[in-house]
């Protein structure tokens, strides 16, 4: 399927025609052959092909296998979207990579920033390879809660491999980072805070993440469904509103060595069929620690299960 391409009725910065690669930007290093560097905005003392949001889809859009793309420090704002058909809906993202295997690194102060006036979600990734690494993304919205548009996501990721390190995304109104089909999400160090949902998983998603935090949500910080699975381990999973960790139907959590402090209802609650699997770590400051519904079974530190976990 195609995607399909609108644009918001504003100036933003166009692309500024020169090298991409081997070039030197002012006040930066010398970036090597295999980057294509984006700037935040096409300014007089920078020299890049492509410059903001719309210079990196089009970067992305004429990437090769194994491209790497790099983003300059400063804010990416969004201003166009494309419709991504998934089920019966759509993901309308800023950004969206389809069917593309490459990296994207950003300088420290690089960030994907969402305007009030402009409900969209952050980045779409369908059926690709992905590293991002150093990003941060902030301040995404929706324009209504619940119809067959989803805007306000941070990364909307669809059957694809993603590998986030160092990724930071903050205040955005519906879920931080999704996984569905069946896409597979390695993450770490990353630092999801004040969002309306952290991880959310279906069909046969699963994610490995580590060293990580994920706190100040509305709803669950993780929320696995379907046959859905996730690992979590020395990470942070602090004062979020509608539990720390949440599984339904046939979903699993495996969570090593975390701490799960100041959650409500529950620090972890399992409805339907599923299963959390909590070895070691620490529950503290939670409204009530374990939650079960149905056939749901939370498990903490058997000796068996956390020896094969």
């Amino acid at each position: 399927m195609k995607t399909r391409t609108c644009s918001r009725a504003v100036v933003v910065a166009t692309a500024v025609l020169a090298t991409a690669c081997s070039q030197t930007v002012a006040g930066d290093e010398a970036v090597d052959d295999v980057s294509i560097v984006i700037c935040p905005d096409a300014s007089a003392d920078r020299t890049c092909k492509y410059s903001g949001l719309t210079g990196l889809q089009a970067a992305i859009d004429e990437a090769q296998q194994g491209t790497e793309l790099r983003l300059l420090k400063g804010d990416y704002l969004a201003s166009d979207y494309r419709d991504v058909p998934f089920q019966d809906l759509h993901v309308r993202g800023a950004l969206v990579i389809d069917g593309k295997d490459l990296s994207i690194f950003a300088d420290e102060g690089a960030v994907i920033r969402g305007q009030d006036d402009f409900p969209v979600s952050a980045i779409v990734i369908r059926k690709s390879m992905v590293t991002i690494e150093g990003l941060r993304i902030a301040d995404f919205g929706y324009d209504e809660p619940e119809d067959d548009i989803y805007d306000g996501h941070g990364i909307f990721t669809i059957g694809s491999d993603v590998r986030l390190e160092r990724v930071q995304i903050e205040g955005v109104d519906k879920m931080a980072l999704t996984g569905r089909d069946d896409g597979k999400i390695v993450a770490h160090q990353l630092d999801i805070v004040q969002s309306h949902l952290g991880i959310w998983l279906e069909e046969t998603a699963s994610a490995d993440i580590r060293n990580s935090r994920i706190s100040g949500s509305d709803s669950a910080a993780l929320a696995i469904y379907g046959n859905a699975s996730v690992t979590i381990r020395d990470s942070e999973i602090d004062s979020n509103e509608d539990d720390g960790l949440y599984t339904e139907d046939q979903a699993r959590i495996v969570s090593l060595d975390n701490a799960l402090r100041n959650n409500t209802p529950f620090g972890a609650r399992a409805a339907g069929e599923s299963r959390i699997v909590i070895c070691r770590g620490e529950m503290s400051g939670n409204a009530a620690d374990i939650g079960q519904e149905g056939s749901g079974r939370v498990v903490i530190d058997d000796a068996e299960v956390c020896a094969s976990s």
